[in-house]
């Protein structure tokens, strides 16, 4: 029977240390009975400080020194796990209690595992050094393999991988040139400019096939142009020109012509309109942006009144009804082809005689007045209403040349008496909005500036100090007028360190 000598709680001889305060366990004897009663002569001297121990105890409880080995305890073994006065030991190493860590009294196999994790942990730490160093190894060798296949490749098949997939003939809109409408219909939704950019997304295909051809004889052929159509209240294409192109092809151009003067749209109830389409043809999509800026040059440099590089006009309404009107003789022919022979001949009083050709129907004096207006490409913009033989007319012609023209083949219509001109002209029109664009510039203190307008485009030019005076000469300018800067040309030239 073993005995706690501070608690005095009694364990069988197979257990070594206390369970409440982990103190060596002692034989329970007459001599340690003495002792726990009082006698001091039991207890243990410590050699350094002269401080009193209990029996069993191993280190000083008054200065930390050994104490004799005479009171070493033996060594700790785990109690067998079907001992009932045994209470989970290894919780008694893991977690030791005051009176342990005061008297040293630890399991003796506790440093040996801090001993071994220490071990652990550098050897680990090693470990895992030496596999960083072989993987970077590794991949280095690896990576200086994979090199050497690229290396001795084939200068052919490098470029077959580089070479671009080649690209069809394309016919498409430009991007930043947007689709003119002008008119007095054009607004209308059945030719406004939404409507007519949709008409030619879904009837480019003849234009493809044009520009396919081409390319059998040119490869390299690419073009950018600006087509106007000249579209008739019932849908019909009476004029189709090819205004500016960068590549001039009198061939090309008159089938692209041809093409659009083939198109029908919606027929409605407005008046006609003009459509100026920016059409690519190109088989580089790179290639684009070139094409769009040098066709932007070429109509910056048009003057008013210039011609168009190609025009087609297909005959009036009119003309074609009375081409194709048979003849008084045509009428006759048949009549007399199917005269019966001279045995059946009718009786002597029955005489057949040839119809008379139907007489044309009688046309008002403004109806004639608008036939030889539509009939001339340079005042089909033009209307008129009369008031007895006074022929008042009105509508757009492009300049004072064509304003003269158009009242002069007036008054030659059989039956006008006067003539009354209220005509507009788009250049005056183009005059009035670059006055007023010029005018806030000018107000703005962009003296260096100057503005021209064609139509709904603005194309700016001169210098100026910073960028930023740049761009607000492209703010004033679409804020002033409805127009789009089509094109800005001013350069920007920076002043001295006085600002001059």
């Amino acid at each position: 029977m073993k005995r706690c000598p501070r608690c005095e709680k009694t364990y069988p001889d197979s257990e070594t240390f206390c369970e409440a305060d982990g103190t060596a366990l002692v034989q329970a004897g007459p001599a340690f009975a003495e002792g726990a009663r009082g006698d001091e002569g039991a207890q243990v001297e410590c050699p350094v400080c002269g401080g009193k121990a209990q029996p069993g105890e191993l280190i000083c409880n008054f200065c930390g020194a050994r104490l004799g080995v005479e009171a070493a305890p033996e060594m700790y073994t785990p109690p067998p796990p079907r001992t009932p006065t045994s209470s989970n030991p290894s919780a008694v190493r893991r977690d030791p209690s005051p009176s342990m860590r005061m008297t040293g009294q630890m399991p003796p196999d506790d440093g040996d595992k801090e001993g071994r994790g220490m071990f652990g942990i550098v050897g680990y730490l090693l470990a895992a050094i030496i596999a960083l160093g072989g993987g970077a190894w590794l991949a280095l060798h690896l990576s200086k393999g994979a090199q050497e296949p690229v290396a001795n490749a084939s200068p052919s098949a490098v470029a077959s991988v580089a070479a671009p997939a080649p690209t069809g003939p394309m016919v498409t809109l430009a991007n930043a040139m947007p689709v003119q409408v002008t008119g007095e219909s054009a607004s209308a939704p059945e030719r406004n400019q939404d409507t007519a950019q949709k008409f030619f997304n879904d009837n480019k295909g003849p234009l493809l096939d044009s520009y396919t051809r081409a390319l059998a004889g040119d490869s390299s052929m690419r073009d950018a142009m600006i087509v106007r159509v000249r579209v008739l209240p019932n849908g019909g294409v009476s004029n189709a020109e090819v205004r500016t192109s960068t590549n001039p092809n009198p061939a090309f151009d008159a089938e692209v012509a041809k093409d659009v003067s083939a198109w029908n749209y919606a027929p409605f109830s407005g008046s006609e309109v003009e459509i100026d389409y920016p059409i690519i043809f190109t088989n580089d999509p790179a290639s684009r942006d070139g094409l769009e800026t040098q066709l932007k040059t070429n109509l910056a440099g048009l003057t008013a009144g210039e011609p168009p590089e190609y025009t087609s006009s297909l005959p009036s309404p009119a003309a074609s009804a009375e081409a194709n009107a048979p003849s008084p003789a045509a009428v006759e022919t048949p009549i007399a082809a199917v005269a019966p022979p001279p045995a059946l001949a009718p009786p002597p009083r029955k005489h057949h005689v040839a119809p008379r050709p139907p007489k044309p129907p009688t046309l008002t004096l403004q109806q004639r007045v608008l036939q030889v207006l539509s009939s001339n490409p340079r005042t089909r913009r033009v209307n008129c209403y009369t008031s007895g033989s006074t022929v008042t007319i009105f509508g757009k012609v492009f300049d004072n040349d064509a304003k003269l023209y158009a009242e002069k083949i007036v008054r030659q219509v059989p039956g006008v008496g006067n003539v009354i001109d209220s005509l507009q002209t788009d250049t005056a029109d183009w005059a009035a909005r670059q006055a007023a664009i010029a005018s806030q510039l000018y107000a703005a203190g962009l003296n260096s500036v100057t503005v021209k307008v064609i139509g709904h485009d603005a194309y700016l030019n001169g210098t100026v100090k910073t960028d930023a005076q740049k761009q607000q000469a492209v703010t004033i300018t679409e804020n002033a007028s409805p127009v789009h800067v089509a094109g800005n040309l001013i350069r920007v030239v920076p002043g001295n360190m006085f600002g001059f």
